[in-house]
Order: C-alpha cells, then structure tokens, then sequence
C-alpha cells in the first residue's frame, strides 16, 4: 500500500483560509459523529470490545480536532482584511467554538485522571466538567449547522 503522503500530493491552495475553515468543519463534525455513536452504544449495551474500539475512535478525533483548530488559527492571520466576507466570521465562530470544546475536554479528562480514588468532592467536580465540556460540544454542533449552510462543499 503505497504512503499517506503518496496518495494526495499536497499542492499549493488558492484560498488556504477557506481550506483550513473546511478541514475544522469536516473535523469538527467527525468529532461530534463519534461521541454520538459513543452515546449510542452505551445506550443499547454494546460489548466492551465494540465500546472501546469506538472510545479509541474518539479520542483521535479530539486530538485531530486540536489539530486542525490550532492549523485554522495559524492560517487565520491570513484572512485578515476579509472581516467583511459571511463565511469568514461564521468560520471564526466555529474556531472559537472548537478552541473552547478542546479546552473543556482536556479539563474534563485531566479533573478525570487526576486521582484514581474519587471522594464526593472529586466525582463533583468531573461531573461538573463533563457538563461544561457538553455545551461545548453543543456549541460546535450548532456553528457546524451555521458554517454548513454557508459552504456546503465543504463536507
């Protein structure tokens, strides 16, 4: 099977800000279609195999996302001066968006594992970032909606 980089060679954009805007939406959406699944499987039992397969799944979308959220913050300062373009404040709106779920998820992660042994104070306070990290993902779910509408070959 012939390399990643062998199948598509990467040419040079003629709108990288728009491509990178792209790249977080498709991104963004995965992210969200596999905690939707998550949510599915622990809804009808799945096995653990099925689960954890899934989890794993996840997990590389969150880190994908915190790549491709810092790749459209880079490639951002290009657009500056295109303030007045739809898209481009629909884009930063999914940015932002994206930049504060990838936030929330960390700290929810790291509230998580910080101990091993939770007391009702710990089990408190990861609850509590588990909910913060779920309207952060609510969040992105609607500036995906809005930026959809606005490029819909983007998906």
């Amino acid at each position: 099977m012939p390399s990643k980089a062998a199948l598509r060679p990467s040419k040079p954009s003629p709108n990288p800000v728009r491509d990178a805007a792209d790249a977080l939406y498709r991104t963004a959406k995965e992210c969200c279609h596999q905690h939707e699944r998550l949510k599915t499987l622990n809804r009808v039992h799945a096995d653990d195999a099925e689960f954890n397969a899934t989890w794993d799944v996840a997990e590389t979308c969150e880190a994908q996302l915190a790549a491709r959220t810092e790749s459209y913050e880079k490639t951002a300062e290009l657009g500056r001066g295109k303030e007045t373009e739809e898209w481009w404040h629909t884009a930063n709106t999914l940015w932002h968006a994206c930049r504060e779920y990838t936030r929330r998820h960390a700290a929810s992660n790291g509230a998580a594992s910080r101990t091993r042994r939770h007391g009702a104070e710990e089990l408190k306070e990861i609850s509590l970032e588990y909910e913060l990290e779920l309207s952060a993902r609510m969040a992105v779910k609607q500036a995906l909606e809005k930026y959809g509408v606005l490029r819909p070959d983007a998906a």
